[in-house]
């Protein structure tokens, strides 16, 4: 084979990278004469994207082996590739044309398709993933294991699980390690929406802790001053911790002695002042500053806006006191992050027990075993025979989204290609796009791109004209995608790792398609909420264009998957389909589901009244109902799944289900042979029966939605997708590239980029104030910004003929800093004049921006559906009738006042609510004499409003009931009521001598009891009948009460 170029193709969105990766395919094979297809390696990130490589090379193969006019086009533009173009080196550039006329032709394709058709399962066109175990597999005696298997997501989720339960039952009897496990997991719940989310908040800590422990195993890293830039002089505190608050009394005396400055606003600053001291006021005890309003509320002041503000009463003195809190913090936030490792080494043995001991992996794992420097000179020429072929062809797609564990095994197999230019080994094929490095959060390094072209010598190119977007729609990237000019407020750092912005033009058979960019705001009003009127816009979007209608596929992209519920809630609700592209819950998101979760739960806990209740009202009566022909008792059923396994139980279900007349829809065959698959597998494993339920309840599977609907996807989700139309609401408050919420840890690196040392993150005011902190701060807010940008990129890119952005309503307050994706978007159009006078109909909603087409889709016609005239079916007597599944609060049809509640779960008030639940569900029985720390000192505005109801006596005595009665928190139900499946949660149920009590809490606004009792009365009259059924106790022996957080009273439901 002649000499090859080596290329590095910096591609951006829609510019046809996989169409450069399957002609540099076809082209090295054709080069080769056909001979080792299994020598071309072609590695992307995803089984889809790998997918579409294979079929988009096999396709064009076909099509130049069809016919003559097919192997002409093929011909040239493989011809392209090998020869090159000007400005676009070829693989071989002095090919001769002789060498064309006689390699590129019909008969050779022909041939060359049969090649691969025959080799099918030899060609390696792999995701990472598989390559790593692959190679893992060859080389399990250099890594120390005799054999492993990949789990699956469900499984390792349930023993994580399990390894933290484990991890807590440990810290519990230990007074030093609990107080390390809070701090590690449950401190800094400062907010509402965290605070209501305690579970999941934990887990998402403990993953992220794990992971850095796995990547950085080094105690020395974790909270070592001296890697992190401290010296012992500036860590400590001028005013000792044991003489603060007697420092701080004196402080506070002496302003309360000291006159109010002459002016208006002297008195009013004294007593803000005092205000900000008593925030130090308990740290002493409790070992936190909180600065709070008059109501209680958060006061988000900082020490430079104190220093700034209350400049006439600062002091030495309060400065130094100040100085010591902020470096008995850091010595706290050190402590706490080498306790964190300790407890993550914890973690890890008990982890590795329950997984990778058992010879159970996931990809992460044998990325980091190969990457620990096993890839040896010695072990990479054995694997050339282990693996029977060597690769000497490399093709790497997406490489900005590669780490660097992932670098570090693939480099040692490119290095020899790059150095062997005598021989010729092979060649070296790198494309991706540094704008669209979205992945930085799972380990991705956009910084492997740009330095891989001097460590592999490889040549660069460019590509930015789209061969998927209209210009209009490219137009809008343009305006708002060059960051230097658009947000140039950002970090330097993260400026300057976006580069240089390359203006996007469409390819030239494009350039005459219509389409159109647009960006809408929606009205000022007080009637509906911000997300209802976004919603509305985008319906009005969908309802102009006739997307649906016109078979157009729509997409609508956001940030969160609450987002993309809060969409689909409204649209659903207006009668447009809509789906979220996600996991679906395979093993519960059906009726069939869940009655399988109950009978099993009712083999676990037969004695369990609400398990039983369920099941004597589902469509499995007759399965454990006595005297039933189908029925077997629970020592039948329990001796089969003990003797048989979880498989037979199934199949002894679906015989009897299918024997008694049950009929199942085709979803309901699918979820059944879901549960039958799961349990053939668990049975080779052995799990218990209480893993087995957890398993089916976390069981998730990735299912496209049905053609005909608009998808809502996030936009991580939507990369290297292409749509018709997409559509980006902002739905909830506009937070944020570098959100601090999200701040969960600090990195230090050198100057080669690789870690020093690792700290948890402190409070705002300590990593503002302190340099080494400030430091690492500004790196990551870099970070996020540049990840910010990208995601912005990714999104705006994803249409062909049309993007629709809505905004909900702003008042256009000047310049700020343009730090969110929706600050940037504004800031971008503020000074381009393209906005026009069309309002939207049903949201009002006005045009600030426009380029294109308005009417760009009239070129497609609207398709009409016409229902096929189906013979009535004759249902069996015993038909059931087609139930109806709403939720309790959906069974009243008058209109509210409140009816776009359900809608607003990424509003305040709707995470405010959510709050104050969580709060209630931490009380099951209320002391009086002896009340939690959260009551006595509330740190969120939720545990304030549940304090003052708890000094209601109407309200306190729901939470003193007798001690025999049976307290049951966040019940859920699922339960036929009349012709509706209903699907609740009761906040709080108490049984007790043959009666129960119903709690609803409500944080809805109201004026008076009545207006609560007409909005919810039918919710909880349908939760008392459901209640009545199962439990058997008499309806008119079940109380039926709402606790208002609004008017501060119980309202009793008749």
């Amino acid at each position: 084979m002649p000499p090859l170029t080596n290329m590095l193709i910096s591609a951006s969105a829609g510019t046809g990278k996989t169409y450069q990766l399957s002609l540099r395919f076809l082209g090295l094979l054709a080069l080769n004469g056909g001979n080792h297809p299994e020598r071309l390696i072609a590695i992307t990130f995803t089984r889809k994207a790998a997918g579409e490589f294979k079929d988009r090379i096999l396709t064009d193969l076909a099509a130049g082996a069809a016919d003559e006019a097919g192997a002409a086009r093929l011909k040239e533009r493989l011809w392209a590739v090998i020869k090159g173009t000007d400005g676009e080196p070829g693989l071989w550039p002095g090919a001769p044309e002789a060498w064309k006329e006689e390699n590129l032709h019909r008969e050779r394709f022909l041939h060359l398709l049969h090649i691969l058709v025959q080799n099918l399962a030899r060609l390696n066109l792999c995701t990472i993933d598989s390559l790593f175990a692959q190679i893992a597999s060859a080389s399990a005696f250099e890594l120390g294991v005799s054999g492993f298997s990949m789990i699956d997501p469900t499984a390792e989720k349930l023993a994580r699980r399990e390894a933290l339960l484990s991890l807590y039952r440990e810290c519990s009897v230990n007074r030093e390690r609990r107080k390390d496990f809070e701090d590690a997991f449950l401190s800094g719940a400062d907010s509402d929406a965290e605070a209501a989310d305690a579970e999941n908040s934990m887990m998402r800590r403990l993953d992220t802790y794990h992971e850095l422990f796995l990547d950085v195993p080094d105690a020395g890293m974790w909270g070592n001053p001296v890697t992190l830039g401290f010296t012992l002089e500036e860590l400590a505190p001028p005013v000792p911790l044991e003489q603060f608050d007697s420092v701080l009394h004196s402080l506070v005396f002496q302003v309360q002695q000291t006159p109010a400055p002459e002016g208006k606003n002297g008195v009013k600053n004294k007593e803000l002042f005092l205000r900000f001291l008593n925030g130090f006021s308990q740290y002493a005890r409790l070992g936190r500053v909180r600065f709070r309003t008059e109501g209680g509320s958060p006061w988000t002041i900082t020490v430079e806006e104190a220093r700034e503000k209350f400049r006439d009463f600062w002091t030495p003195a309060l400065e130094k006191l100040i100085q010591s809190w902020l470096r008995m913090e850091a010595l706290h936030t050190l402590r706490r992050t080498r306790a964190t490792h300790g407890l993550m080494l914890l973690f890890e043995g008990k982890y590795s027990s329950l997984v990778r001991n058992r010879g159970r992996f996931l990809f992460h794992d044998v990325t980091r075993m190969l990457g620990g420097g096993t890839i040896t000179p010695e072990l990479k020429r054995d694997l050339q025979y282990r693996m029977y072929c060597r690769y000497d062809h490399w093709m790497l797609d997406e490489f900005q989204d590669t780490s660097q564990p992932q670098w570090r095994v693939i480099k040692p197999f490119l290095d020899d290609l790059a150095e062997s230019k005598a021989g010729n080994e092979g060649s070296i094929f790198v494309v991706g796009d540094i704008k669209q490095s979205v992945y930085q959060w799972r380990g991705g390094d956009p910084e492997l791109f740009r330095s891989v072209s001097s460590q592999l010598q490889l040549e660069q190119r460019g590509m930015s004209t789209s061969y998927r977007s209209v210009q209009p729609v490219l137009d809008l990237v343009n305006d708002i995608c060059d960051y230097a000019r658009t947000a140039p407020g950002c970090e330097p750092a993260a400026l300057e790792q976006w580069g240089e912005y390359p203006e996007h033009r469409c390819a030239p058979h494009l350039e005459g398609r219509p389409g159109a960019s647009q960006i809408w705001q929606a009205p000022k009003t007080e009637n509906v909420s911000a997300n209802d009127l976004v919603c509305q816009a985008a319906a009005d979007i969908l309802e102009r264009t006739g997307a649906l209608r016109r078979g157009l596929e729509t997409a609508i992209l956001v940030s969160t998957k609450n987002q993309a519920l809060v969409i689909k809630g409204w649209l659903t609700d207006h009668g447009i389909p809509a789906e979220v592209c996600d996991d679906v819950p395979v093993g519960v998101d059906s009726p069939l589901g869940k009655n399988l979760l109950y009978f099993f739960r009712w083999l676990l806990m037969p004695g369990d009244p609400f398990v039983v209740g369920l099941l004597t009202h589902s469509p499995l009566r007759p399965l454990i109902t006595p005297g039933c022909p189908e029925s077997m008792e629970w020592k039948e059923w329990r001796f089969l799944l003990e003797r048989d396994g979880y498989a037979a139980v199934m199949e002894e279900l679906e015989r009897r289900l299918l024997r008694g007349g049950t009929e199942l829809t085709d979803f309901h065959r699918d979820r059944l042979a879901v549960w039958q698959n799961e349990a053939e597998q668990v049975d080779e494993q052995g799990v218990s029966l209480d893993e087995w339920i957890r398993r089916m309840e976390d069981l998730t599977r990735r299912e496209d939605p049905a053609a005909g609907i608009v998808r809502i996807m996030t936009i991580h989700k939507s990369k290297g997708l292409g749509f018709d139309i997409v559509i980006l609401p902002q739905i909830g408050r506009d937070t944020p590239f570098a959100d601090g919420r999200h701040l969960t840890h600090f990195i230090k690196k050198n100057e080669e980029d690789r870690m020093e040392g690792i700290v948890l993150a402190p409070s705002r005011h300590v990593y503002t104030n302190i340099p080494q902190f400030r430091q690492l701060y500004g790196e990551w807010r870099a970070r996020q910004q540049f990840d910010g940008f990208c995601k912005l990129y990714v999104a705006l890119t994803r249409a062909k003929r049309a993007t629709y952005v809505i905004l909900p309503y702003r008042e256009d307050k000047g310049e700020e800093t343009a730090d969110s994706m929706w600050k940037v978007v504004r800031s971008s159009i503020r000074f381009l004049n393209r906005g026009t006078e069309d309002i939207l109909p049903e949201s009002g909603a006005s045009c600030l921006y426009s380029r294109g087409l308005e009417g760009w889709y009239a070129e497609f016609p609207e398709i009409i559906h016409k229902r096929a005239k189906e013979s009535a079916l004759k249902w069996p007597k015993q038909k059931p009738l087609a139930r109806e599944r709403i939720s309790p609060s959906g069974l009243s049809e008058e209109a509210s006042p409140l009816r776009g509640e359900k809608h607003a779960g990424a509003g305040k008030a709707a995470a405010l609510g959510s709050a104050v639940h969580a709060v209630f569900e931490r009380i099951t029985r209320w002391d009086d004499e002896n009340k939690p720390e959260w009551a006595l000192h509330p740190a969120t505005e939720a545990e304030r409003i549940v304090a003052e109801c708890m000094e209601i006596p109407s309200i306190r005595e729901l939470f003193t009931p007798p001690e025999t009665a049976r307290i049951m928190k966040e019940q859920r139900i699922e339960a036929i009521d009349g012709n509706n499946w209903i699907s609740g949660i009761i906040d709080r149920l108490i049984l007790d001598d043959g009666a129960a009590v119903i709690v609803d809490f409500k944080t809805d606004h109201a004026d008076t009891p009545e207006q609560l009792r007409e909005r919810h009365a039918n919710q909880l009259n349908a939760y008392a009948r459901i209640v009545s059924r199962i439990t058997g106790i008499p309806l008119e022996r079940i109380t039926r009460t709402i606790v208002s957080t609004c008017l501060k009273e119980t309202v009793p439901i008749q």
